[in-house]
């Protein structure tokens, strides 16, 4: 597939209308300046240089999506708090419809703070230290009702689910159920991203989980390539799922479609990773954008490789561009010709 196809790819995702569920998070980016060792303790003294707010957890998904010209919608539960105010502000100024982005008055928005220290001849700034005030208060029934009641309107409008599960307190089995029932009632397609079991979103379309995830649903560790893909077509048919992309840090992704072989993508990045913050949050929405426009699983697994090794070089929980990824893409299959 050539330059040409990949940018008519890129072109159809402003068509698609995507509804992303699932845990709603803050990044917030502590950047500083080493000044010294306390007195105190044999600790350095940073200075506060300044603090950045991104949207981070499901909304980070949202945002990937947005980013490449795809109507978007979110649902999940904020608190009613400076911080949840702050983050649908960031998800409105992207244009992510937040109609179904309730705020409760009886938990914290889910905070994840990343401090960053540099010096004085050291640009580069190194994340020194994540506190995380993650809220695991379960959702009220109350606003389940409401979150289930919009599914219900929600899905027949919409092209695609993202399910971005990152076990705080949103996914539940009431939520899970509606979901599938209301996707499957509707032929919609399902994408999981979740950190936990996977066999909890039976017969959903495609999953993206790392290899951590992929052990932890099959209970055993995974030592070679041949363990790997026996492992991902048993997975593939535990799930009775269409498309399983494994994402494996360095060692790139791997791809298990029904009916076909495995197919292993290398990592695209080049140069240095300065943090892979999100990388699979961009995966899980761009691998569902591909497939929706008729990319093969292959096509829409290198463009979803190409994508996070965008991100990867960037700062924080990131996006990429249609010009960044057709960059990568362009490069990669360079690569292959010269090999060929």
């Amino acid at each position: 597939m050539g330059k040409p196809a990949w940018e008519d790819a890129l072109a159809r995702f402003a068509s698609q209308r995507i509804l992303v569920i699932g845990d709603m998070v803050a990044d917030e980016h502590i950047f500083t300046r080493a000044s010294g060792i306390s007195r105190e303790a044999p600790l350095p003294v940073l200075q506060f240089v300044d603090r950045k707010l991104v949207p981070g957890g499901a909304t980070n998904v949202a945002r990937n999506a947005r980013a490449l010209g795809a109507k978007v919608w979110v649902t999940g539960v904020i608190g009613q708090d400076q911080v949840g105010s702050d983050l649908r502000q960031l998800l409105e100024a992207d244009r992510v419809h937040c109609s179904e982005l309730f705020a409760a008055d009886d938990r914290k928005t889910s905070t994840k703070t990343r401090i960053w220290a540099g010096g004085d001849q050291q640009p580069v700034q190194q994340q020194v230290c994540r506190l995380d005030h993650v809220e695991r208060l379960a959702v009220s029934p109350e606003i389940c009702q409401q979150v289930i009641a919009g599914l219900e309107n929600r899905i027949p409008q919409i092209d695609a689910i993202i399910v971005a599960d990152y076990e705080i307190s949103m996914i539940d089995a009431a939520i899970i159920d509606a979901v599938l029932r209301h996707a499957q009632a509707e032929a919609k397609t399902v994408t999981v991203d979740s950190h936990g079991n996977l066999t909890r979103f039976p017969a959903a379309d495609i999953f993206t989980p790392n290899q951590p995830e992929v052990e932890f649903t099959l209970g055993r560790a995974l030592h070679s390539r041949e363990e790997l893909e026996e492992a991902g077509n048993a997975l593939l048919d535990l799930l009775a799922t269409k498309v399983l992309l494994v994402t494996r840090g360095s060692e790139g992704m791997s791809l298990f479609a029904a009916g076909a072989a495995p197919y292993h993508i290398p990592t695209l990045a080049t140069g240095r990773v300065i943090d892979p913050t999100g990388a699979g949050d961009t995966v899980s929405a761009v691998l569902t954008l591909a497939l929706l426009v008729g990319l093969p699983p292959p096509r829409a697994a290198m463009m979803a490789a190409a994508a996070a090794s965008v991100v990867v070089r960037k700062l924080g929980a990131a996006v990429a561009s249609p010009a960044e990824i057709l960059a990568v893409l362009a490069t990669a299959e360079g690569l292959e010709r010269d090999r060929n």
